[in-house]
C-alpha cells in the first residue's frame, strides 16, 4: 500500500517550541540555550538614514563573469574565507502569546497562572482559592475576594521565545540583510559578529521589513565591518556551483555546497502575509532553487557563487520532515537589493500597479481563445479607471512582454510590474485577435485594497424584483448559478449603466465551482463563450453548447473580468 507523500514548506529560522506541542509543518525558530547578557552589548543610538545614492556607494559589487567558463574547482576555502567574515548570527526574542484563560481547560489553569502570572501578589497573584485560581483581596471588604483581572504579559526573559537565524553585512557601518521571518515581531534583536576569531554581540534595530518578499533590513551600531560582495543574480545558470552560509541548528559560521537546481520558482505559497480580514495576501516569489544544504537557522544567510559573491538569501526548504531534503530556496539578491533600497528610504516598499487580474495561458484556455501557442498572461479583469484601462488593455488580451522583458506566465508579469516604480511608463506587448500590438501604461502606486485578497468573499443577497420575474427570464446557467434577464428595474436598483447588457446573477451556491472561481451574486454576465447575451434563455443555450467549460465575461461595479467555469 502506497502512502501519499506529504510535503511541507519549512521556513528556516530556528526557534523554540513549548514542550508537548506537536511538530509544526511550518518550521519555527529552534530554541537556543538561555544566553547570558553580553558584557559588551551596546544599545545603538538612532542615526538618520543615508540617502539611497550614498547607501549604494557603500555597497561592494563585482559583476565580472565566472573564470574558466565556470569550470569546477577542487577547493572553496578561498571563497569561504571571503564570505564568512560578513555572515552574522541573529538571535530574536519574541513575547510568548498567552492564550485567554477561557481557552484553557480548568485542570490546567493552575499551571498557566504559575507560568504567566495573575493579578496581585509577589508571584503575580495574591493567593489561590479552592479551585487553584488566583484571587486578589478586596480592599473594600475584609476577607473579601474579587475575580482575577486581565493581566499584561510578563516582560522577563522567561516569557520570551528565542529564535536563531542568520544575516549578512552589506555595509561597513552595520547594515545587515536578513529574512523578515527571522526578525518579525521581535522585541529584542541581538547580532553576533565574528572578528578575527572573537565574537562581539550588538543590539540591532529594524530599519524596515517587507513580508511580501520576506526581506528585512536591520542595523547595528558598529564601524569597520567586513561587508559581503554582491553579485548579479540575473546571470545565474542552472548547474552553477553555490555555497550556503549561516547558523544551521545554531551552529554558527557553517558552510554547505551544492548547485543551482532551478531558477524562477514561484507560486510555491512560501511568502505571504495576513490581510487583516482572516485571509492571506500572496507574496512575490522568484526563488533560486538549490540542493546546497539549508536547515533551520540558515534563514537570512547568504547564498554565494563560486567566487564568493552573494547571489541570494537563504529563505525556505521543501521537506517532509522540516529538515534539509535537497530542495532549498533563496531570494535573488537583485530582488532583495531593490527592496532594501526602498526600505532604506522610508521603511516601506512602493510597488507599481497596473490594475488587471491575469492567469496563465494554458492549453484549454488557448484553445478557447483561438491561440495556437501557450505562454503569456491572459487578462481576465480590467479595473475601472486603472492604468490598464487607460492604456487600452482589454479582456482576453494576452500579454507576452512588458518593459522589454518576456512574459511567459502570470507570476512573471506580476513580478515585473511590482518591481517598477509608480509613475513609470512601460511598454506592453500583447496579442489581440491574432495580431501583436504595443500599448504604453503609466503605473500607479499599489492601493491598499489591492492587497485585500480575502478567501471566501462575502456575497450579498439578491433582491427579488417586484411581483417576481417571468419564468423564461430566470434559469440555471451552470450548476449552482441562477441568472435573470437584466430588466429596467434591476438596472435602477443596482445602478447598472445603459450600455451594459446581459443577465444578472441572482444566486450562487456557496460550494459550487462558480463560487470557487469568484462569481458573485449581482454580477452581470455580458458574454457567454465570447458571444454577447441579451436574456437568460440565450445565455443558457450558449452555456449548454459547451461540454467542459464555459467562458463568462462579467461586469461588476465598473470592473470587467473573465471567468472559466466547469460545466458539469
Amino acid at each position: 500500500m502506497k502512502t501519499q507523500p506529504r510535503f511541507s514548506i519549512a521556513f528556516t529560522c530556528a526557534g523554540m517550541l513549548a514542550a508537548g506541542l506537536p511538530c509544526l509543518q511550518a518550521q519555527q525558530p529552534a530554541s537556543p540555550p538561555p544566553l547570558p547578557p553580553a558584557a559588551d552589548a551596546a544599545t545603538p543610538t538612532p542615526a538618520p538614514a543615508p540617502a539611497p545614492s550614498d547607501f549604494n556607494a557603500k555597497i561592494l559589487k563585482d559583476l565580472s563573469p565566472l573564470p574558466n567558463g565556470g569550470q569546477l574547482q577542487l577547493s572553496y576555502a578561498n571563497v569561504v574565507d571571503k564570505i564568512l567574515p560578513s555572515v552574522v548570527t541573529i538571535t530574536s526574542s519574541t513575547p510568548i502569546k498567552a492564550p485567554g484563560v477561557d481557552q484553557i481547560p480548568p485542570q490546567l489553569r493552575p499551571f498557566f497562572y504559575r507560568f504567566f502570572g495573575g493579578p496581585g501578589g509577589p508571584d503575580g497573584f495574591g493567593g489561590m482559592n479552592e479551585d487553584d485560581e488566583p484571587v486578589v483581596p478586596n480592599p473594600r471588604r475584609r476577607g473579601g475576594q474579587q475575580p482575577p483581572r486581565q493581566q499584561q504579559q510578563p516582560d522577563d526573559d522567561a516569557h520570551q521565545e528565542q529564535g536563531i537565524g542568520s544575516g549578512m553585512i552589506i555595509t561597513s557601518d552595520g547594515y545587515i540583510i536578513t529574512n523578515n521571518h527571522v526578525v518579525a515581531d521581535a522585541k529584542k534583536i541581538e547580532v553576533e559578529v565574528d572578528n578575527n576569531g572573537s565574537t562581539k554581540t550588538y543590539r540591532a534595530e529594524v530599519i524596515g521589513t517587507d513580508p511580501l518578499t520576506d526581506v528585512a533590513l536591520i542595523k547595528i551600531d558598529a564601524t569597520g565591518l567586513k561587508p559581503a560582495t554582491l553579485g548579479d543574480s540575473s546571470k545565474l545558470r542552472v548547474g552553477d556551483i553555490v555555497l550556503a552560509a549561516g547558523a544551521p541548528m545554531e551552529l554558527s559560521r557553517s558552510v554547505s555546497q551544492g548547485i543551482v537546481s532551478a531558477l524562477g520558482r514561484s507560486n510555491a505559497g512560501i511568502v505571504s502575509k495576513g490581510n487583516g480580514h482572516g485571509g492571506r495576501v500572496q507574496g512575490y516569489e522568484d526563488f533560486i532553487q538549490t540542493d546546497a544544504s539549508i536547515n533551520p537557522g540558515n534563514s537570512g544567510g547568504p547564498l554565494v557563487d563560486g567566487m564568493g559573491r552573494v547571489i541570494g538569501i537563504n529563505t525556505a526548504i521543501l521537506s517532509r520532515t522540516g529538515m534539509n531534503a535537497g530542495i532549498g530556496f533563496a531570494i535573488p539578491i537583485n530582488m532583495a537589493l531593490h527592496i532594501v533600497e526602498d526600505l532604506l528610504d522610508d521603511g516601506a516598499v512602493q510597488r507599481g500597479f497596473l490594475g488587471v487580474q491575469i492567469i496563465d495561458l494554458d492549453a484549454p484556455l488557448a484553445e478557447r481563445l483561438g491561440f495556437k501557442e501557450q505562454g503569456g498572461a491572459v487578462v481576465m479583469m480590467v479595473g475601472a479607471g486603472s492604468p490598464a484601462e487607460k492604456a487600452g488593455i482589454q479582456l482576453e488580451d494576452v500579454i507576452v512582454a512588458i518593459n522589454g522583458q518576456r512574459v511567459d506566465s502570470s507570476s512573471r508579469l506580476r513580478l515585473i510590474v511590482s518591481g517598477a516604480k509608480p509613475g513609470s511608463q512601460i511598454p506592453i506587448d500583447l496579442m489581440r485577435g491574432g495580431k501583436r500590438m504595443t500599448v504604453t501604461a503609466t503605473l500607479e502606486a499599489m492601493p491598499e485594497e489591492a492587497l485585500s485578497e480575502i478567501g471566501g468573499r462575502p456575497r450579498g443577497l439578491a433582491r427579488p424584483g417586484a411581483g417576481g420575474a417571468a419564468k423564461d427570464n430566470v434559469g440555471e446557467l451552470v450548476t449552482g448559478v441562477t441568472v435573470q434577464t437584466l430588466s429596467t428595474a434591476l438596472r435602477e436598483r443596482h445602478d447598472i449603466p445603459a450600455e451594459i447588457n446581459g443577465v444578472m446573477v441572482t444566486k450562487v451556491t456557496p460550494d459550487s465551482r462558480a463560487a470557487t472561481m469568484g462569481l458573485e451574486e449581482n454580477d452581470v454576465i455580458t458574454h457567454v463563450n465570447r458571444k454577447p447575451v441579451a436574456n437568460a434563455t440565450e445565455a443558457r443555450t450558449l452555456a449548454k453548447a459547451s461540454d467542459k467549460t464555459v467562458l463568462l465575461r462579467v461586469w461588476r461595479k465598473g470592473d470587467t473580468m473573465l471567468l472559466m467555469i466547469g460545466n458539469n
